[in-house]
């Protein structure tokens, strides 16, 4: 039974319907950044600790090199319930959403207790300053209760999407992204907790979420049902995920990790500029979730109308999608560099003395990387495009070697050279990056369509 929130993958027109199902996830994934942007605004505002944003910024690449590793898997479920829905076969979905939801709450717990316990050596190692590093261990620590949370909440998301609902999880952000502002500012203002509360605001707020999902499952009267008695690993379905999932784990673990290390670079630049960097990172966060709305639309369009054997719709959803991205890759990324100042604003204290130097240092980040984050858009969707015909292990080799290994030698061997030994040279690693593995992977896309899709006519 298809349900009311879906949108038709497999039949009638395709770009609106495209549209129709990104925006919702583009939506949700702005409220879930949500999470860590009211932290930082509540602090930065209200905690009276003039180092409480730094140590919370500080701490957001970690936080994703934790996370994204699961959420990365997530998409091996993705495109495993997308192909078997397209193709209606109703067993094997059933057994793909249990397996997915019991491997993301075991894979949860284990990253909660990893990431629990080496947070404060990894922090140092970043070269977090002294001045930040007591309450950005404290920060992390307490988000790492929260993790089987969130990946259970994700891991339902995907299920929900992969069958063609994108609205429900935006439902459950936008009131879970509610709870956690007002516990925000109750735990700060009316607590007087600083880091400590903000970050107890959002593992409410994340577990709020992830019963809801499963609620949600439960009462569906689709092939996609959650039962509680059905929960478990089926071997078949596991392998299956993870041959998609895997690769696409590893590089989005990966990419953190050329993040943490850009982020080390970083912090050997000013105070001012640390600060900028987690505020430049919160408003850009949003531009990426416009472009990773995307790559589900891509992956979910692509399996299901592959799974159904309409290879034609698997083209024109590619194309359809690259040109929305890029529409809005440009339209939300120059919007951010016309608005910048003013969305600084929201997270520096009035009365800060470095208020116009961080000014000037977010202006410089912003308008390097939303100038041209249109080419990362293209990116997310030439690799989902690719995920979604199965081919998830090439994509992580073309990805991490172009967008992962090339930031890592720019910041070893490029950035500390005396001309690019700034912001600005630091952050011209992204748009090169990105330029270098769309072009890798556009190779690999029309490669692996000669040879899945041959009755197509490239």
């Amino acid at each position: 039974m298809q349900s009311s929130k879906s949108v038709r993958i497999t039949e009638g027109p395709l770009f609106s319907r495209i549209f129709l199902y990104a925006v919702p996830i583009m939506v949700t994934g702005i409220l879930q950044l949500l999470y860590n942007a009211a932290d930082q605004m509540v602090v930065g505002r209200f905690s009276g600790d003039p180092n409480a944003l730094g140590a919370v910024g500080s701490t957001s690449s970690l936080n994703n090199l934790i996370i994204n590793f699961l959420i990365g898997i997530s998409v091996g479920s993705s495109v495993v319930i997308a192909q078997a829905y397209g193709a209606k076969k109703s067993e094997e979905v059933s057994r793909a959403v249990h397996t997915s939801i019991t491997f993301g709450f075991i894979g949860g717990v284990a990253l909660s207790v990893i990431g629990f316990f080496i947070c404060e050596p990894v922090l140092i190692l970043m070269g977090t300053k002294e001045v930040f590093i007591k309450n950005a261990v404290l920060y992390v620590k307490i988000i790492c209760l929260g993790i089987p949370a969130s990946s259970v909440f994700n891991f339902g998301a995907t299920i929900l999407r992969s069958t063609g609902d994108s609205r429900t999880p935006l439902i459950i952000l936008a009131s879970t992204g509610l709870v956690n502002v007002a516990l925000n500012l109750v735990f700060v203002i009316g607590c007087g907790m600083s880091v400590e509360g903000v970050a107890i605001s959002t593992i409410i707020a994340q577990y709020l979420s992830a019963i809801w999902v499963i609620i949600k499952l439960a009462k569906s009267n689709d092939c996609f049902k959650f039962y509680l008695s059905k929960l478990g690993i089926n071997i078949n379905s596991l392998k299956k995920i993870l041959v998609i999932g895997l690769p696409s784990g590893i590089q989005s673990s990966l990419f953190s990790l050329s993040n943490v290390t850009i982020q080390t670079a970083a912090n050997t630049l000013s105070a001012e500029v640390i600060s900028a960097n987690a505020i430049s990172g919160t408003i850009e966060g949003f531009t990426y979730t416009a472009m990773h709305s995307y790559q589900q639309a891509t992956i979910t369009f692509t399996g299901q109308n592959y799974g159904a054997g309409k290879t034609k719709r698997v083209i024109k959803s590619l194309l359809y999608c690259m040109i929305q991205v890029v529409i809005a890759g440009i339209t939300v990324g120059f919007i951010s560099i016309i608005f910048s100042n003013q969305l600084a604003n929201i997270f520096i204290d009035p009365t800060d003395p470095n208020k116009a130097a961080v000014l000037d240092a977010v202006a410089v980040r912003i308008k390097i990387m939303l100038g041209t984050y249109f080419l990362c858009g293209l990116m997310e969707i030439l690799s989902g495009y690719l995920r979604g015909l199965g081919y998830s292990i090439t994509t992580m080799i073309c990805s991490l070697t172009g967008a992962c290994l090339l930031r890592i030698v720019w910041v070893k061997f490029i950035f500390v050279l005396e001309p690019f030994n700034s912001p600005v040279g630091l952050y011209t690693c992204y748009p090169v990056t990105w330029f270098l593995t769309c072009a890798a992977l556009g190779i690999f896309c029309i490669f692996y369509s000669k040879r899945s899709l041959n009755t197509v006519k490239l």
